[in-house]
Protein backbone atom coordinates (compact mmCIF):
# COMPACT_ATOMS: atom_id res chain seq x y z
CA UNK A 1 0.00 0.00 0.00
CA UNK A 2 2.89 2.23 0.28
CA UNK A 3 4.96 3.31 -2.52
CA UNK A 4 7.39 6.09 -4.04
CA UNK A 5 9.09 6.83 -0.29
CA UNK A 6 11.23 10.13 -0.99
CA UNK A 7 13.05 11.32 2.11
CA UNK A 8 12.89 15.01 1.46
CA UNK A 9 16.08 16.34 2.97
CA UNK A 10 15.52 19.86 3.11
CA UNK A 11 15.65 22.87 6.04
CA UNK A 12 12.21 24.20 4.80
CA UNK A 13 12.20 26.27 7.67
CA UNK A 14 15.34 27.28 9.68
CA UNK A 15 15.49 26.08 13.55
CA UNK A 16 15.81 29.58 15.73
CA UNK A 17 18.02 28.71 18.62
CA UNK A 18 17.71 32.07 21.07
CA UNK A 19 21.10 33.19 20.30
CA UNK A 20 20.50 33.91 16.65
CA UNK A 21 17.98 36.40 17.28
CA UNK A 22 20.74 39.33 17.72
CA UNK A 23 21.53 38.66 14.14
CA UNK A 24 18.27 39.57 12.90
CA UNK A 25 19.57 43.18 13.52
CA UNK A 26 21.77 43.18 10.59
CA UNK A 27 18.93 42.21 8.02
CA UNK A 28 19.11 46.18 6.10
CA UNK A 29 22.68 45.70 5.67
CA UNK A 30 22.24 41.95 4.07
CA UNK A 31 18.98 42.16 2.33
CA UNK A 32 20.17 43.09 -1.20
CA UNK A 33 22.58 40.04 -1.08
CA UNK A 34 19.55 37.63 -0.50
CA UNK A 35 19.87 35.85 -3.87
CA UNK A 36 23.80 35.53 -3.44
CA UNK A 37 23.41 34.21 -0.07
CA UNK A 38 20.16 31.82 -0.89
CA UNK A 39 21.30 27.98 -1.04
CA UNK A 40 18.97 26.04 -3.43
CA UNK A 41 19.13 22.92 -1.67
CA UNK A 42 17.70 24.87 1.70
CA UNK A 43 14.59 26.51 0.33
CA UNK A 44 13.27 28.94 3.16
CA UNK A 45 9.74 28.37 2.20
CA UNK A 46 8.02 25.33 1.28
CA UNK A 47 4.24 23.93 0.80
CA UNK A 48 2.65 21.20 2.78
CA UNK A 49 3.47 18.58 0.46
CA UNK A 50 6.81 18.13 0.88
CA UNK A 51 6.70 19.01 4.61
CA UNK A 52 3.54 16.13 5.14
CA UNK A 53 6.17 13.43 3.28
CA UNK A 54 9.22 14.92 5.59
CA UNK A 55 6.84 14.13 8.70
CA UNK A 56 6.17 10.39 7.30
CA UNK A 57 9.98 10.26 6.60
CA UNK A 58 10.03 10.62 10.96
CA UNK A 59 7.74 7.94 11.40
CA UNK A 60 11.15 5.18 11.28
CA UNK A 61 12.72 4.27 14.49
CA UNK A 62 16.08 6.11 16.16
CA UNK A 63 18.97 3.64 16.36
CA UNK A 64 20.13 4.35 19.97
CA UNK A 65 16.10 4.47 20.63
CA UNK A 66 16.20 1.58 19.49
CA UNK A 67 19.54 -0.13 21.32
CA UNK A 68 19.13 1.80 25.11
CA UNK A 69 15.11 2.38 25.05
CA UNK A 70 14.01 -0.85 23.39
CA UNK A 71 16.48 -3.49 24.41
CA UNK A 72 17.93 -2.82 27.72
CA UNK A 73 14.78 -1.55 28.76
CA UNK A 74 11.75 -2.33 27.45
CA UNK A 75 12.14 -5.92 26.49
CA UNK A 76 13.27 -6.91 29.57
CA UNK A 77 11.06 -4.84 32.05
CA UNK A 78 7.88 -6.57 29.58
CA UNK A 79 9.47 -9.67 29.39
CA UNK A 80 9.29 -10.52 26.26
CA UNK A 81 12.84 -11.51 26.25
CA UNK A 82 15.66 -11.38 29.01
CA UNK A 83 19.03 -9.46 28.65
CA UNK A 84 21.84 -11.43 29.33
CA UNK A 85 24.60 -9.17 30.18
CA UNK A 86 25.40 -5.28 30.48
CA UNK A 87 25.01 -3.86 26.75
CA UNK A 88 27.18 -0.77 28.06
CA UNK A 89 24.57 1.45 26.62
CA UNK A 90 23.37 4.79 27.99
CA UNK A 91 19.75 5.04 28.56
CA UNK A 92 20.22 8.96 27.93
CA UNK A 93 21.25 8.49 24.59
CA UNK A 94 17.59 6.67 23.41
CA UNK A 95 16.27 9.32 25.40
CA UNK A 96 17.80 12.15 23.46
CA UNK A 97 17.31 10.24 20.32
CA UNK A 98 13.61 10.36 20.99
CA UNK A 99 12.79 13.89 22.38
CA UNK A 100 15.41 14.88 19.37
CA UNK A 101 13.48 13.31 16.23
CA UNK A 102 9.97 14.28 18.44
CA UNK A 103 10.44 18.25 18.83
CA UNK A 104 11.96 18.81 15.28
CA UNK A 105 9.21 16.65 13.38
CA UNK A 106 6.67 19.21 15.46
CA UNK A 107 8.01 22.19 14.59
CA UNK A 108 7.16 20.66 11.11
CA UNK A 109 4.04 19.82 12.01
CA UNK A 110 3.48 23.40 13.14
CA UNK A 111 4.45 25.26 9.51
CA UNK A 112 2.17 22.88 7.83
CA UNK A 113 -0.16 24.09 10.27
CA UNK A 114 0.76 27.75 9.57
CA UNK A 115 0.17 26.59 5.72
CA UNK A 116 -3.36 25.19 6.36
CA UNK A 117 -4.35 28.11 8.03
CA UNK A 118 -3.43 30.96 5.83
CA UNK A 119 -5.31 29.58 2.97
CA UNK A 120 -8.32 31.02 1.35
CA UNK A 121 -10.55 28.38 1.35
CA UNK A 122 -9.47 26.60 3.96
CA UNK A 123 -11.91 23.85 3.60
CA UNK A 124 -10.17 22.43 0.53
CA UNK A 125 -7.02 21.84 2.94
CA UNK A 126 -9.65 19.56 5.23
CA UNK A 127 -7.61 16.06 3.82
CA UNK A 128 -4.08 17.29 4.52
CA UNK A 129 -5.57 19.11 7.97
CA UNK A 130 -6.71 15.16 8.92
CA UNK A 131 -3.64 13.44 7.62
CA UNK A 132 -1.81 16.59 9.91
CA UNK A 133 -3.69 15.62 12.57
CA UNK A 134 -3.62 12.25 12.71
CA UNK A 135 0.94 11.79 11.96
CA UNK A 136 0.94 14.88 15.03
CA UNK A 137 -1.51 12.64 17.02
CA UNK A 138 0.68 9.54 16.43
CA UNK A 139 4.30 10.80 17.43
CA UNK A 140 2.97 13.00 20.52
CA UNK A 141 1.03 10.02 21.99
CA UNK A 142 4.29 7.37 21.61
CA UNK A 143 6.36 10.85 23.37
CA UNK A 144 4.30 11.97 25.93
CA UNK A 145 3.38 7.36 27.27
CA UNK A 146 6.87 7.27 27.26
CA UNK A 147 7.90 10.25 29.04
CA UNK A 148 4.66 11.64 31.01
CA UNK A 149 4.04 15.70 30.83
CA UNK A 150 6.25 17.50 27.93
CA UNK A 151 6.13 20.85 26.55
CA UNK A 152 3.63 20.79 23.85
CA UNK A 153 0.67 23.46 23.11
CA UNK A 154 3.74 26.37 23.23
CA UNK A 155 6.43 23.66 21.60
CA UNK A 156 8.56 23.75 18.67
CA UNK A 157 7.14 27.04 17.58
CA UNK A 158 10.13 29.55 18.07
CA UNK A 159 10.74 30.06 14.04
CA UNK A 160 7.75 32.22 14.83
CA UNK A 161 10.03 34.99 16.37
CA UNK A 162 7.50 34.89 19.47
CA UNK A 163 10.13 35.12 22.55
CA UNK A 164 7.03 33.22 24.47
CA UNK A 165 8.00 30.24 22.54
CA UNK A 166 11.76 30.03 23.21
CA UNK A 167 11.30 28.18 26.39
CA UNK A 168 7.98 26.53 26.35
CA UNK A 169 6.52 25.27 29.43
CA UNK A 170 5.44 21.51 30.30
CA UNK A 171 1.80 20.26 29.45
CA UNK A 172 0.40 17.50 31.68
CA UNK A 173 -0.69 14.14 29.61
CA UNK A 174 -4.39 14.45 30.62
CA UNK A 175 -4.55 17.67 28.62
CA UNK A 176 -2.14 16.88 25.33
CA UNK A 177 -4.66 13.05 25.31
CA UNK A 178 -7.61 15.24 25.32
CA UNK A 179 -6.57 17.65 22.55
CA UNK A 180 -5.16 14.56 20.51
CA UNK A 181 -8.36 13.08 20.91
CA UNK A 182 -10.40 15.90 20.02
CA UNK A 183 -8.12 16.10 16.64
CA UNK A 184 -8.51 12.51 15.75
CA UNK A 185 -12.73 13.18 16.10
CA UNK A 186 -12.18 16.36 13.62
CA UNK A 187 -10.30 13.73 11.26
CA UNK A 188 -12.25 10.76 11.59
CA UNK A 189 -15.49 13.43 10.75
CA UNK A 190 -14.26 14.82 8.14
CA UNK A 191 -12.18 13.47 5.99
CA UNK A 192 -13.37 13.02 2.28
CA UNK A 193 -12.93 9.76 1.03
CA UNK A 194 -15.02 10.08 -2.46
CA UNK A 195 -12.39 10.60 -5.64
CA UNK A 196 -13.16 14.37 -5.75
CA UNK A 197 -14.30 16.68 -3.08
CA UNK A 198 -15.28 19.75 -3.63
CA UNK A 199 -15.87 22.88 -0.83
CA UNK A 200 -19.16 24.13 -0.06
CA UNK A 201 -17.22 27.50 -2.04
CA UNK A 202 -16.96 24.81 -5.18
CA UNK A 203 -13.02 24.60 -4.80
CA UNK A 204 -11.79 21.50 -5.88
CA UNK A 205 -9.70 20.00 -2.40
CA UNK A 206 -6.08 20.37 -2.34
CA UNK A 207 -4.29 16.75 -2.04
CA UNK A 208 -0.91 15.68 -0.97
CA UNK A 209 -0.49 13.76 -4.73
CA UNK A 210 2.98 11.96 -4.75
CA UNK A 211 3.53 13.23 -1.59
CA UNK A 212 1.56 10.67 0.49
CA UNK A 213 4.08 7.89 0.46
CA UNK A 214 2.42 6.44 3.50
CA UNK A 215 -1.16 5.58 1.71
CA UNK A 216 -0.85 6.72 -1.74
CA UNK A 217 -3.59 9.23 -1.10
CA UNK A 218 -6.12 6.49 -0.35
CA UNK A 219 -8.10 8.59 2.56
CA UNK A 220 -10.23 5.55 3.56
CA UNK A 221 -7.15 4.38 4.87
CA UNK A 222 -6.29 7.58 6.50
CA UNK A 223 -9.88 7.27 7.89
CA UNK A 224 -9.38 3.98 9.26
CA UNK A 225 -5.73 4.73 11.18
CA UNK A 226 -7.38 7.31 12.75
CA UNK A 227 -10.37 5.65 14.02
CA UNK A 228 -7.86 2.63 15.06
CA UNK A 229 -5.90 4.87 17.27
CA UNK A 230 -9.09 6.64 18.72
CA UNK A 231 -9.51 3.14 19.72
CA UNK A 232 -5.99 2.49 21.36
CA UNK A 233 -5.39 5.60 23.22
CA UNK A 234 -9.33 6.08 24.32
CA UNK A 235 -8.88 2.21 25.73
CA UNK A 236 -5.82 2.98 26.96
CA UNK A 237 -6.94 5.92 29.36
CA UNK A 238 -10.26 4.85 30.28
CA UNK A 239 -9.22 3.45 33.69
CA UNK A 240 -7.91 6.79 34.79
CA UNK A 241 -11.15 8.79 32.59
CA UNK A 242 -13.55 6.35 31.75
CA UNK A 243 -16.18 9.49 31.28
CA UNK A 244 -14.27 10.89 28.44
CA UNK A 245 -12.84 7.75 27.32
CA UNK A 246 -16.64 5.43 27.09
CA UNK A 247 -18.01 7.68 24.65
CA UNK A 248 -14.54 7.57 21.98
CA UNK A 249 -14.92 3.63 22.22
CA UNK A 250 -18.84 3.99 21.90
CA UNK A 251 -18.56 5.87 18.69
CA UNK A 252 -16.05 3.69 16.95
CA UNK A 253 -17.41 0.29 17.89
CA UNK A 254 -21.00 1.36 18.69
CA UNK A 255 -21.05 3.02 15.30
CA UNK A 256 -19.33 0.48 13.53
CA UNK A 257 -16.63 3.09 12.06
CA UNK A 258 -13.96 1.77 9.58
CA UNK A 259 -11.05 0.47 11.34
CA UNK A 260 -8.19 -1.08 9.87
CA UNK A 261 -9.00 -4.85 8.47
CA UNK A 262 -6.67 -7.68 7.50
CA UNK A 263 -3.57 -6.85 5.12
CA UNK A 264 -3.52 -3.43 6.21
CA UNK A 265 -1.51 -3.04 8.99
CA UNK A 266 0.52 0.12 9.20
CA UNK A 267 4.18 0.21 9.09
CA UNK A 268 7.34 1.49 7.30
CA UNK A 269 7.21 -1.34 4.73
CA UNK A 270 11.08 -0.94 2.93
CA UNK A 271 9.80 -2.76 -0.21
CA UNK A 272 7.28 -0.49 -0.90
CA UNK A 273 9.04 2.50 -0.18
CA UNK A 274 11.25 3.34 -3.22
CA UNK A 275 14.02 0.49 -1.83
CA UNK A 276 14.20 2.20 1.64
CA UNK A 277 16.63 0.26 3.50
CA UNK A 278 16.19 0.46 7.76
CA UNK A 279 19.68 -0.40 8.75
CA UNK A 280 18.88 0.48 12.16
CA UNK A 281 17.38 -2.65 13.38
CA UNK A 282 20.38 -5.32 12.49
CA UNK A 283 22.42 -2.17 14.24
CA UNK A 284 20.86 -2.64 17.50
CA UNK A 285 20.87 -6.15 17.76
CA UNK A 286 24.31 -6.92 16.74
CA UNK A 287 25.68 -3.82 18.75
CA UNK A 288 23.65 -4.26 21.88
CA UNK A 289 24.57 -8.43 21.21
CA UNK A 290 22.59 -9.13 24.41
CA UNK A 291 18.69 -10.38 23.98
CA UNK A 292 17.11 -13.48 24.40
CA UNK A 293 14.51 -15.55 24.61
CA UNK A 294 12.84 -14.85 28.34
CA UNK A 295 11.12 -17.86 30.55
CA UNK A 296 7.91 -15.70 30.45
CA UNK A 297 7.63 -15.49 26.78
CA UNK A 298 8.63 -20.06 26.45
CA UNK A 299 6.16 -20.67 29.17
CA UNK A 300 3.37 -18.55 26.98
CA UNK A 301 4.00 -20.73 23.65
CA UNK A 302 5.06 -24.16 25.18
CA UNK A 303 3.71 -26.77 27.37
CA UNK A 304 7.48 -28.21 27.99
CA UNK A 305 11.17 -28.12 27.70
CA UNK A 306 11.62 -28.57 24.08
CA UNK A 307 10.47 -28.34 20.57
CA UNK A 308 7.70 -31.13 20.85
CA UNK A 309 5.81 -28.94 23.50
CA UNK A 310 5.58 -25.82 21.35
CA UNK A 311 1.82 -24.63 20.45
CA UNK A 312 2.40 -21.11 19.45
CA UNK A 313 3.73 -21.22 15.73
CA UNK A 314 5.49 -17.71 16.21
CA UNK A 315 7.68 -19.25 18.22
CA UNK A 316 9.40 -20.54 15.50
CA UNK A 317 9.54 -16.77 13.75
CA UNK A 318 10.37 -14.52 16.76
CA UNK A 319 13.17 -17.04 18.38
CA UNK A 320 15.65 -19.64 17.33
CA UNK A 321 17.32 -22.22 19.15
CA UNK A 322 20.76 -21.67 20.75
CA UNK A 323 24.44 -22.92 19.79
CA UNK A 324 23.45 -26.54 20.35
CA UNK A 325 20.11 -27.06 19.09
CA UNK A 326 18.06 -26.28 22.00
CA UNK A 327 15.09 -24.40 23.26
CA UNK A 328 16.83 -22.64 26.19
CA UNK A 329 15.07 -19.89 27.20
CA UNK A 330 16.77 -17.30 29.77
CA UNK A 331 15.36 -16.51 33.32
CA UNK A 332 15.13 -12.62 33.43
CA UNK A 333 17.43 -11.42 36.33
CA UNK A 334 19.46 -14.86 36.74
CA UNK A 335 22.90 -14.80 37.37
CA UNK A 336 23.87 -16.86 34.06
CA UNK A 337 25.42 -15.00 31.32
CA UNK A 338 25.38 -15.57 27.84
CA UNK A 339 27.86 -12.69 26.89
CA UNK A 340 28.19 -13.56 23.17
CA UNK A 341 27.20 -12.28 19.68
CA UNK A 342 24.65 -14.48 17.78
CA UNK A 343 23.95 -11.41 15.94
CA UNK A 344 26.95 -10.54 14.16
CA UNK A 345 27.11 -10.22 10.29
CA UNK A 346 29.21 -13.57 10.00
CA UNK A 347 26.08 -15.34 9.58
CA UNK A 348 25.16 -14.01 6.52
CA UNK A 349 27.86 -16.53 5.00
CA UNK A 350 27.48 -19.03 7.70
CA UNK A 351 24.17 -19.43 9.61
CA UNK A 352 25.04 -21.66 12.25
CA UNK A 353 27.36 -20.11 13.42
CA UNK A 354 25.31 -18.45 16.79
CA UNK A 355 29.06 -17.90 18.85
CA UNK A 356 28.57 -20.18 20.96
CA UNK A 357 24.79 -18.34 22.28
CA UNK A 358 23.91 -20.38 25.41
CA UNK A 359 20.48 -18.88 25.15
CA UNK A 360 17.89 -19.43 22.44
CA UNK A 361 18.43 -15.45 20.27
CA UNK A 362 15.69 -13.93 18.16
CA UNK A 363 15.51 -15.00 14.97
CA UNK A 364 18.43 -13.98 12.91
CA UNK A 365 16.09 -13.70 9.93
CA UNK A 366 13.77 -11.47 11.85
CA UNK A 367 16.52 -9.02 12.67
CA UNK A 368 18.41 -9.09 9.77
CA UNK A 369 16.44 -8.34 7.23
CA UNK A 370 16.83 -4.58 6.14
CA UNK A 371 15.02 -4.59 2.65
CA UNK A 372 11.27 -5.81 3.48
CA UNK A 373 10.18 -6.30 7.09
CA UNK A 374 8.33 -3.16 8.31
CA UNK A 375 8.71 -0.82 11.49
CA UNK A 376 5.13 -1.35 13.05
CA UNK A 377 2.83 1.57 14.04
CA UNK A 378 -0.40 -0.20 14.31
CA UNK A 379 -1.52 -3.36 13.63
CA UNK A 380 -4.52 -5.85 12.91
CA UNK A 381 -4.43 -7.66 15.56
CA UNK A 382 -3.69 -5.28 17.71
CA UNK A 383 -7.49 -3.76 16.31
CA UNK A 384 -9.26 -6.70 17.24
CA UNK A 385 -7.68 -7.07 20.65
CA UNK A 386 -8.97 -3.62 21.44
CA UNK A 387 -12.35 -4.57 20.74
CA UNK A 388 -11.87 -7.99 22.81
CA UNK A 389 -10.97 -5.76 25.46
CA UNK A 390 -14.05 -3.40 25.50
CA UNK A 391 -16.43 -6.32 24.75
CA UNK A 392 -14.94 -8.13 27.77
CA UNK A 393 -15.32 -5.46 30.08
CA UNK A 394 -18.57 -3.48 28.78
CA UNK A 395 -15.99 -0.35 27.77
CA UNK A 396 -18.40 1.96 25.89
CA UNK A 397 -20.14 -1.09 24.75
CA UNK A 398 -21.93 -3.84 26.11
CA UNK A 399 -20.48 -6.28 28.28
CA UNK A 400 -20.27 -9.74 25.10
CA UNK A 401 -18.84 -12.39 26.40
CA UNK A 402 -19.30 -13.44 22.55
CA UNK A 403 -17.97 -10.91 20.60
CA UNK A 404 -15.04 -10.50 22.73
CA UNK A 405 -14.19 -13.98 21.92
CA UNK A 406 -14.70 -13.50 18.06
CA UNK A 407 -12.01 -10.34 18.16
CA UNK A 408 -10.20 -12.82 20.55
CA UNK A 409 -9.60 -15.23 18.09
CA UNK A 410 -9.60 -12.95 15.21
CA UNK A 411 -6.67 -10.93 16.85
CA UNK A 412 -4.65 -14.22 17.27
CA UNK A 413 -5.14 -15.43 14.23
CA UNK A 414 -4.28 -12.32 12.64
CA UNK A 415 -0.99 -12.19 14.45
CA UNK A 416 0.10 -15.64 13.12
CA UNK A 417 -1.10 -14.59 9.66
CA UNK A 418 0.70 -11.62 9.74
CA UNK A 419 4.03 -13.19 10.54
CA UNK A 420 4.09 -15.96 8.36
CA UNK A 421 3.29 -13.77 5.47
CA UNK A 422 6.38 -11.40 6.43
CA UNK A 423 8.40 -14.56 7.11
CA UNK A 424 7.49 -15.61 3.17
CA UNK A 425 7.99 -12.45 1.61
CA UNK A 426 11.19 -11.63 3.39
CA UNK A 427 13.67 -13.66 0.23
CA UNK A 428 16.39 -10.67 0.00
CA UNK A 429 19.51 -11.70 -0.84
CA UNK A 430 21.59 -11.61 2.70
CA UNK A 431 18.55 -12.59 4.48
CA UNK A 432 16.44 -15.32 2.13
CA UNK A 433 14.52 -16.05 5.18
CA UNK A 434 11.35 -17.23 2.56
CA UNK A 435 13.27 -20.42 1.59
CA UNK A 436 13.74 -21.18 4.75
CA UNK A 437 10.60 -20.13 6.95
CA UNK A 438 8.40 -23.02 8.18
CA UNK A 439 5.16 -23.61 6.09
CA UNK A 440 1.91 -21.63 6.93
CA UNK A 441 -0.36 -23.50 9.89
CA UNK A 442 -2.95 -25.59 8.43
CA UNK A 443 -6.38 -25.02 9.73
CA UNK A 444 -6.01 -28.35 11.84
CA UNK A 445 -2.86 -26.99 13.08
CA UNK A 446 -4.34 -23.28 14.24
CA UNK A 447 -7.39 -25.32 16.07
CA UNK A 448 -4.81 -27.04 18.24
CA UNK A 449 -3.19 -24.06 18.48
CA UNK A 450 -6.16 -22.11 19.76
CA UNK A 451 -7.47 -25.37 21.87
CA UNK A 452 -4.21 -25.22 23.95
CA UNK A 453 -5.43 -24.80 27.71
CA UNK A 454 -3.22 -21.57 27.82
CA UNK A 455 -5.22 -20.19 24.68
CA UNK A 456 -8.47 -21.14 24.59
CA UNK A 457 -11.42 -18.82 26.09
CA UNK A 458 -12.02 -20.57 28.70
CA UNK A 459 -12.13 -19.72 32.67
CA UNK A 460 -13.24 -17.19 34.27
CA UNK A 461 -14.02 -13.63 33.24
CA UNK A 462 -10.60 -12.67 34.96
CA UNK A 463 -8.65 -15.89 33.05
CA UNK A 464 -10.22 -14.62 29.58
CA UNK A 465 -9.30 -11.17 30.23
CA UNK A 466 -5.54 -12.49 31.24
CA UNK A 467 -5.63 -14.29 27.74
CA UNK A 468 -6.79 -11.05 25.86
CA UNK A 469 -4.10 -9.14 27.35
CA UNK A 470 -1.62 -12.38 26.66
CA UNK A 471 -1.90 -12.60 23.14
CA UNK A 472 -2.24 -8.96 22.82
CA UNK A 473 1.57 -8.94 24.15
CA UNK A 474 2.89 -11.72 22.39
CA UNK A 475 1.51 -9.54 18.96
CA UNK A 476 3.36 -6.55 20.24
CA UNK A 477 6.84 -9.04 19.81
CA UNK A 478 7.78 -6.04 17.33
CA UNK A 479 7.17 -3.04 19.22
CA UNK A 480 8.20 -3.13 22.72
CA UNK A 481 6.96 0.22 23.39
CA UNK A 482 3.21 -1.02 23.08
CA UNK A 483 3.89 -3.97 25.32
CA UNK A 484 5.22 -1.56 27.84
CA UNK A 485 2.27 0.29 27.40
CA UNK A 486 0.03 -2.61 28.26
CA UNK A 487 2.14 -3.72 30.95
CA UNK A 488 1.83 -0.32 32.89
CA UNK A 489 -1.59 0.04 31.98
CA UNK A 490 -3.16 -3.03 33.33
CA UNK A 491 -0.43 -4.88 35.13
CA UNK A 492 -1.16 -8.30 33.83
CA UNK A 493 0.56 -9.19 30.86
CA UNK A 494 2.78 -12.22 31.49
CA UNK A 495 5.22 -11.60 34.11
CA UNK A 496 7.47 -14.12 36.41
CA UNK A 497 9.32 -12.38 39.29
CA UNK A 498 10.78 -8.70 38.14
CA UNK A 499 14.30 -7.98 39.16
CA UNK A 500 15.55 -4.82 40.80
CA UNK A 501 16.96 -3.23 37.99
CA UNK A 502 13.97 -3.28 36.50
CA UNK A 503 11.90 -2.18 39.22
CA UNK A 504 9.39 0.66 39.09
CA UNK A 505 10.67 1.72 35.80
CA UNK A 506 7.68 3.74 34.35
CA UNK A 507 9.33 6.36 32.37
CA UNK A 508 12.18 7.89 30.45
CA UNK A 509 13.73 10.46 32.45
CA UNK A 510 13.92 13.80 30.27
CA UNK A 511 17.46 14.29 29.08
CA UNK A 512 19.58 16.78 30.81
CA UNK A 513 19.46 19.18 27.88
CA UNK A 514 16.52 20.26 29.53
CA UNK A 515 17.59 21.18 32.93
CA UNK A 516 19.58 23.78 31.24
CA UNK A 517 17.44 24.90 28.14
CA UNK A 518 14.61 25.34 29.96
CA UNK A 519 15.82 25.61 33.43
CA UNK A 520 12.55 27.36 35.11
CA UNK A 521 10.09 25.53 33.41
CA UNK A 522 11.73 22.41 33.83
CA UNK A 523 12.21 22.99 37.53
CA UNK A 524 8.72 23.71 37.56
CA UNK A 525 7.98 20.00 36.07
CA UNK A 526 10.40 18.46 38.11
CA UNK A 527 8.90 20.05 41.28
CA UNK A 528 5.40 19.02 40.64
CA UNK A 529 6.03 14.99 39.90
CA UNK A 530 8.63 15.12 42.11
CA UNK A 531 11.72 14.15 40.21
CA UNK A 532 13.07 13.03 37.30
CA UNK A 533 13.65 9.48 37.70
CA UNK A 534 11.84 6.44 35.63
CA UNK A 535 9.70 5.66 39.06
CA UNK A 536 7.02 8.31 38.18
CA UNK A 537 4.22 7.33 36.86
CA UNK A 538 2.80 8.78 33.63
CA UNK A 539 -1.30 10.12 34.17
CA UNK A 540 -2.83 7.18 32.45
CA UNK A 541 -1.10 4.51 34.91
CA UNK A 542 -3.60 2.88 37.51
Amino acid sequence: MFSNFKLIKMKSFKKIPIYIISGMLFFSCTKNFQEINTRPDQPSTTTAQPLINHIISTLLLQWQEQASAHNDWYYPVTQLAGDVSGSGYVLANGVNDIWNDYYSTLQDINNVQDIINATKDKETMNNIQAVLYILKAYKTFRVTDQFGDIPYFDAAKAYTGDTKYYRPKYDSQEDIYKDLLKDLDWASKNIKTDANPVSTAGNPYNTLGSFDTFFKGNMMLWLEFANSLRLRYSIQMYDKDPTDAAPIVQDVIGNNLPVLKEGEDVGMWPKQLNGLEIDSRFWSFNSHKFLRMSTTFWNEVSDGPDSSNIFDPRTYLFFETNQAGKWAPYTIGSSASDAVNPYKQDRDNNYSDKDGAKFSPFNYHLIRDQFYIPELLMTTAEVHFLKAEAFMRGIGVGKDINMAETEYTAGVTSSVNFWYNIAHNTNTTNDDWAAVAPPTPSSAQMAAFLANPKVSFTGSDDDKLNKIYAQEWLSFFREPWLAFNLWRRTGRTPHEAIPTAYANFYRLPYPNIESIDNTVNYNAEISKIGSNGSDVKVWWMK
